[in-house]
């Protein structure tokens, strides 16, 4: 039986913590749904694609995905989260990192 410990991961929830968050994953959905608007493609699909990046592997992509209700985009969303996620989401960490500090 797996035992959670939540009081550490509660505690992990700092202002500064949840700043970062935040704005690392608005980040990436405004990026992906003007970029995806100004090259013709469909904004809303792009931004969600976009937001797998920072989601958790392939769990996180179907469920941003099935929230989203764009289940269709799954071959997207898995090579987005494959090569750009983890690069994405550490570089604004770092960036925004040295901000709170």
């Amino acid at each position: 039986m797996a035992i959670t410990p939540w009081h550490e991961l509660v505690a992990a929830f700092t202002l500064s913590n949840l700043l970062v968050i935040v704005s690392t994953v608005s980040a990436l959905v405004a990026t992906g749904f003007f970029v995806g608007k100004k090259i013709g493609m469909h904004p809303i699909d792009v931004a969600i694609v976009s937001c797998c990046q920072s989601g958790q592997g392939g769990t996180g992509d179907v469920a941003i995905l099935t929230a989203g209700n764009r289940m269709s985009l799954m071959p997207f969303a898995q090579i987005a989260t494959r090569i750009g996620g983890a690069i994405n989401v550490s570089v604004s960490l770092l960036i925004l990192g040295n901000f709170l500090v």
